[in-house]
């Protein structure tokens, strides 16, 4: 195991998610499962009609939170800060972790390059394994501004972002941090905008950025996605954030002080999704998350397979963010009960949704229900998939108008069917995977043209700075 990611776990303790992914929890997991099961076999009426209730109340939890999110909520205003110069600005290091990439690379470079910023207060920290031949290739067909440095790491286990992260973080000099991906386009005034927002505040805040995305046209998955980032950001986000509730971070372009980051016990090496974790941790440390009105534009998967993996990925890590932190953040910190409630509820019935796909239709097919029932049952449950459906289909059309992507009214329906089952086979895969692979990282892929090459002015050869194992 990696050292840094050992010293992490001695410091998160039973904060890291490394208890739950071990066999004996995922066992215990697994042995409620069979538990469930068994019990349904024996007392199929009662335990049916109790897991069927639940479902339904499942499903309408998600409806009703979209329903809230896109149609009833009145927003009021984002963070905007002033573009005013201030006396003194902070200083702020901006990690990316990078993983067998290649052409991407460089137009994140030149974005964040172009970030309009004193030069002597910017610290980029590229991070990079130490095995990775692609990576390395790319970075040394570049010539990287004085201020840019590449951290190598040694190929140890836990093979995730956090971990990287957490390498970063121990050379790291800034006040402030932020992480952009491999595919991160920040807008030139983000970190303006950051640092205004922070100077004028006496709360301690993470600042989360919107995230747009870049390829919406590229294929109908690009379009989907493209579709749902705006609803999370534009909508959901904006709504809890107007009415200062806790929500999860994204991967990138968040904005947090060193000192807290460091206070809640930074990144967990240990979960695949490191940012709602680090959530958690920053609310139960009275750290308001708060979204900045600064967009950061990036690709998204656009072919099938990619997008599962990616989603896998995220299903699995929530659900071990769920068994890590559930219990101990109720009421704790910063969450009040209406901020404990609006940042579970939403993740813990997305995460149910994948176990009641599967147990209804099998209870409606394989059990001796009454018929007067079983009509009503399945005549409930067609009626809320129809509503369900609808609402997508309104939604999209909203989003994809305001993100001006021309489709269709049939076309944009037909999308959010397609889109219905492929979040069906991403939550069953992450069920698998947390029993037989929880710390199975999908990588993401990227694909973009190569860009221009970075300006010349005050660059210099990059910097190498190598971590012993």
């Amino acid at each position: 195991m990696d050292r840094y990611a050992q010293l992490q776990l001695s410091i998160l303790g039973t904060k890291s998610a490394f208890s739950k992914i071990q066999r004996p929890t995922r066992f215990g997991v697994l042995i409620c499962w069979i538990a469930v099961t068994y019990a349904g076999i024996l007392y199929p009426f009662t335990v049916g009609m109790l897991l069927f209730s639940i479902g339904f109340i499942n499903y309408l939890l998600l409806l009703s939170f979209r329903i809230n999110n896109n149609f009833l909520f009145k927003p009021k205003a984002v963070l905007k800060e002033p573009q005013v110069a201030l006396l003194e600005w902070p200083s702020f290091s901006i990690i990316i972790p990078l993983k067998n990439e290649s052409a991407v690379i460089e137009g994140t470079f030149r974005a964040i390059h172009a970030l309009a910023y004193p030069t002597h207060l910017k610290e980029v920290i590229v991070v990079v394994e130490e095995t990775d031949a692609v990576t390395k290739e790319s970075l040394h067909k570049l010539t990287l501004p004085s201020y840019f440095r590449v951290l190598y790491i040694p190929e140890l286990p836990p093979y995730t972002k956090g971990r990287a992260l957490v390498h970063a973080l121990k050379i790291a000099t800034g006040e402030y941090l932020t992480v952009y991906d491999a595919e991160s386009r920040p807008e030139p005034s983000q970190l303006q905008k950051a640092a205004c927002a922070f100077a004028n505040t006496n709360e301690e805040l993470c600042l989360q950025a919107k995230i747009h995305i870049s390829n919406p046209n590229t294929s109908w998955v690009s379009r989907q996605f493209a579709g749902e980032y705006y609803e999370w950001y534009e909508r959901h986000m904006q709504e809890l954030s107007s009415q200062k509730l806790p929500f999860g971070l994204g991967g990138n372009s968040f904005f947090v002080s060193k000192a807290n980051l460091e206070k809640a016990g930074a990144w967990d090496p240990f979960n695949v999704t490191e940012d709602a974790e680090l959530s958690v941790r920053l609310v139960q440390n009275n750290v308001k998350i708060t979204l900045l009105e600064s967009v950061t534009t990036e690709s998204c998967p656009d072919k099938i397979k990619d997008w599962i993996n990616q989603r896998t990925r995220w299903n699995k890590g929530l659900f071990i963010t769920q068994l890590v932190h559930l219990k101990s953040s109720w009421r704790q910190g910063g969450f009040g009960l209406e901020g404990w409630l609006s940042f579970w509820v939403p993740m813990m019935s997305a995460a149910m949704v994948s176990f009641f796909n599967i147990y209804i239709p099998l209870y409606l097919g394989l059990s001796d229900i009454p018929y007067p029932l079983l009509i009503l049952m399945n005549v409930s449950l067609w009626i809320l998939l129809a509503f369900s459906l609808g609402c997508s289909w309104i939604i999209n059309l909203k989003s994809y108008r305001q993100l001006g992507i021309q489709k269709s009214n049939f076309g944009v329906f037909f999308d959010a069917i397609r889109y219905l089952f492929l979040h069906f086979a991403a939550g069953f895969k992450s069920y698998v995977e947390y029993f037989f692979a929880p710390m199975h990282w999908h990588k993401t892929i990227h694909n973009e043209l190569i860009q221009p090459t970075l300006p010349e002015e005050k660059s210099l050869p990059q910097e190498e700075v190598l971590v012993s194992p």
